[in-house]
């Protein structure tokens, strides 16, 4: 059962999971986005998560907001287990490619 379900409104907080929990981050994502880019033109998600050693990733899922496409725009969904006592970060990039620039996504759990 996934305990907590995080999003861009709980960008660079801080939050308790106990230990053995998961937790869920989701965040709008637009592959389309990709075919903008000079060096790897093709349609793929833009985020690219990480996680400290703390947390295991269970499942990594992108679902379109209109089922069977590729360029859509969805919901990126990462699934974590706290597998370890302390604190740790979850930090993601999301690269703009048609305007340059770039988001950041990051959540610091501590694993209680």
């Amino acid at each position: 059962m996934v305990a907590q379900i995080f999003t861009n409104a709980n960008c660079f907080d801080t939050v308790s999971v106990s230990l053995g929990d998961t937790f869920v981050i989701k965040l709008r994502d637009e592959p389309g986005e990709h075919l903008y880019s000079k060096e790897e033109p093709v349609a793929e998600t833009v985020w690219k998560m990480e996680a400290e050693e703390g947390l295991k990733l269970l499942r990594e899922q992108f679902t379109p907001d209109i089922p069977d496409t590729k360029t859509i725009p969805g919901i990126h969904e990462w699934e974590y287990e706290a597998v370890k006592p302390g604190t740790w970060d979850v930090e993601g990039t999301y690269t703009i490619f048609r305007f340059g620039g770039e988001r950041k996504f990051k959540l610091t759990v501590k694993v209680v």
